[in-house]
């Protein structure tokens, strides 16, 4: 686990259970107000990533697009939104539902929109941005931005600008914060506790960063592509860890014993497939690394329960169980959740 280096380090390295429990809310349920939160890794990289590893944005955009649309819940965390192009196209095409919009995290290290932006952030030509945005229903009030320090030496993350997004969001009069975030990527050739350590250390970046601008007078909702592996990493207790190194509680679809897919699902998803090829793991691979949940913090008001959060799949016409699904526009499935708020 280190901190990620300087511009002039990267230009020539390129050369070469709970925790503090949060207040119950007292509401009763005609006062409640409903926040659904949809989390996608839409896998979008750079221009150049897009062309030499021939991963047709341009294609899959459109679809990503119309997901989006499809699920219409009232706020959208982005993740791997790397390629502008798209985020350029995202943003217009979907602006009529969702009029209020982050810049992508990372994208400027100063100014851009953002009411501040904090940590490590880089403005060398051998660094991308973060890749994650938030969209909303509902007018945002505030929004921060914050690229963590944490971040592991020879991984393509090491070389961009990651962090999260925390928003303050309106509904009606219904205040609530919702953070997106998308945590450190394990490698092949790197082991895989170094790459948990330094999730680790991102999550409670994020515990800190957020308990110093959200206090106490709303819920905070979290999610995103943890990278956290609830199925791989239950003997290492990777879920249990993660939990308690950002104060919170988190949920993904294993946690519903109903739950019959993954949020990466290779077995299912031709696209999955694509890139495992790309960025050699296993054709098979299949986990939960996508989380939605909430913060807490003493006197902090949070959800009236976590909710069950569901993988959204959105197969073309004419799957069925069993097939492939040729239709996935990312090696992820979203989630999806609907918080109760008070």
């Amino acid at each position: 686990m280190l901190t990620r280096r300087s511009a002039a380090a990267l230009a020539s390295a390129a050369a070469a259970a709970l925790l503090l429990g949060g207040t119950a809310p007292t509401a009763s349920a005609q006062d409640t107000t409903s926040l659904s939160v949809f989390a996608f890794n839409v896998d979008l990289g750079t221009a150049i990533v897009d062309s030499t590893q021939h991963e047709q944005a341009a294609t899959r955009t459109p679809v990503i697009e119309s997901i989006v649309r499809q699920h219409s819940a009232d706020v959208v965390i982005l993740d791997e939104n790397f390629n502008n192009t798209s985020t350029a196209d995202i943003n217009s095409r979907l602006a009529d539902l969702y009029p209020y919009r982050t810049p992508v995290v990372g994208q400027t290290c100063s100014g851009g929109g953002w009411t501040g932006i904090s940590g490590n952030c880089s403005n060398s030509w051998f660094v991308i941005n973060g890749g994650t945005m938030i969209l909303s229903k509902y007018p945002i009030t505030a929004q921060y931005a914050h690229v963590f320090g944490n971040s592991t030496y020879g991984t393509w993350d090491y070389h961009a600008n990651k962090g999260a997004a925390l928003v303050r969001i309106d509904k009606g009069g219904t205040k609530a914060w919702v953070v997106g975030t998308h945590l450190q990527a394990d490698e092949s050739d790197v082991p895989t506790d170094t790459t948990q350590a330094t999730r680790l250390g991102q999550l409670g970046e994020i515990r800190s960063w957020v308990n110093g601008i959200a206090g106490t007078d709303a819920p905070v909702l979290i999610g995103g592509d943890l990278n956290v592996e609830y199925l791989h990493g239950q003997a290492r207790g990777d879920f249990a860890n993660a939990q308690n190194a950002v104060g919170g509680v988190l949920g993904t679809p294993a946690t519903d014993p109903n739950a019959t897919r993954t949020t990466m699902d290779c077995p299912v998803s031709a696209w999955c497939q694509y890139m495992a090829g790309v960025e050699t793991f296993p054709t098979d691979y299949r986990d939960d690394l996508d989380y939605l949940g909430y913060l807490n913090a003493p006197g902090r008001p949070v959800p009236a329960a976590l909710p069950t959060v569901t993988v959204d799949v959105d197969p073309q016409p004419g799957w069925t169980p069993g097939q492939v699904d040729t239709r996935a526009p990312s090696d992820h499935y979203p989630v999806e959740a609907t918080f109760q708020l008070h």
